[in-house]
């Protein structure tokens, strides 16, 4: 049993999934790391499950398992009497628990009693500031090419993927529309105010292999291309996306 009287293989399984603890005994600040058993302002030891990548805030144990990350320098991390990027998951809001019906974990608010901060999901949507060392929202540029049916179409749109990135927890930071406003939504990720640029669907992005080479141009200025039902790999491909009547 946990502190808070939990059963212990529950408390793994939150973890397993990318949450944090979730007893409130353990949220409270501790005097030693719970992996490492270093004291607080001491070192973790190479080899903890809680030090966190000073380089991109994930786990150290993560970065040693991917292949271009595995043997890159973590940085120094010293114990703080607090769990890694809890603070920033509960100042988002974004906490899960386990579903026992459905029997899989679910979003929910902080104030949930047995929930967890879902890590998961900040790794997801959030973005490592390695110089203030923690978490941000990532920022969003909304863009679409000019659309049939005018400004109050354009507007739907908008609303659309304004809505979608407060779900998601992304701070937008501006919108674009046409072929200037592709240029300047690149640009806003070329000289890092954005992180991502967000369209209402694929369609909006482009049409025919525009998609892809419009994709591909986010990506070398070191951005994602995201939206209501868009997926998109790593390598360009644009794996699910919403259609819509042209």
């Amino acid at each position: 049993m946990t502190p808070a009287g939990q059963p212990e293989a529950r408390t793994d399984l939150v973890r397993a999934s990318g949450a944090g603890p979730t007893d409130s005994m353990e949220e409270l600040p501790r005097g030693t790391c719970p992996a490492c058993h270093v004291a607080i302002g001491e070192v973790h030891r190479d080899d903890c499950d809680v030090a966190e990548c000073l380089a991109t805030g994930r786990k150290r144990m993560w970065c040693r398992a991917q292949p271009d990350t595995a043997g890159h320098d973590c940085g120094r991390a010293d114990w703080t009497g607090w769990w890694p990027a809890h603070a920033e998951a509960r100042e988002f809001g974004w906490h899960v628990r386990w579903d026992v019906e459905a029997r899989k974990f679910v979003r929910c608010a902080p104030d949930v009693e047995g929930s967890g901060p879902d890590l998961s999901r900040l790794y997801e949507h959030a973005r490592w500031d390695q110089e203030a060392r923690r978490w941000v929202r990532r920022r969003a540029v909304l863009f679409s090419r000019t659309v049939r049916g005018g400004r109050a179409t354009l507007e739907e749109l908008t609303k659309a993927a304004q809505c979608w990135c407060a779900e998601q927890g992304y701070e937008v930071i501006g919108e674009h529309v046409g072929a200037r406003g592709w240029r300047e939504a690149v640009a806003d990720v070329d000289d890092g105010k954005a992180d991502l640029v967000v369209v209402p669907s694929v369609e909006r992005l482009g049409f025919g292999k525009q998609v892809f080479e419009r994709i591909a141009a986010v990506h070398r200025a070191g951005g994602d291309v995201a939206g209501p039902g868009v997926r998109i790999d790593a390598d360009g491909n644009v794996v699910a996306g919403s259609h819509e009547e042209m």
